[in-house]
């Protein structure tokens, strides 16, 4: 099993157990750990997206990762910094900008 870091996003063959004890074998996937997570085992708060997209309960676990490339990383940035108000003019008859 390949070692991923806290945030990272990596392009992988991936072997997940499910708390029944079936196996999901996920071939060639994009797969991104979170920044706060138990990682490998994967709950519904952190990885409720990936889950529903393919179909694995809740109470599953990462028991084999393959990593083929690894892509960069997640931002940590979660929502905008700031906020201003558009200060440029449309003309009317065109709406190009002035």
């Amino acid at each position: 099993m390949d070692k991923i870091d806290k945030g990272e996003i990596v392009y992988a063959d991936i072997i997940i157990k499910d708390h029944l004890g079936k196996k999901y074998h996920l071939n060639k996937i994009v797969f991104s750990r979170n920044w706060e997570c138990n990682y490998p085992i994967l709950d519904i708060i952190a990885y409720k997206r990936f889950l529903s997209l393919y179909n694995i309960p809740d109470k599953s676990e990462i028991i084999n990762l393959n990593v083929i490339s690894s892509t960069g990383f997640k931002h940590k940035n979660k929502s905008y910094t700031t906020a201003r108000k558009n200060e440029q003019i449309r003309d009317d008859v065109t709406g190009a900008y002035v």
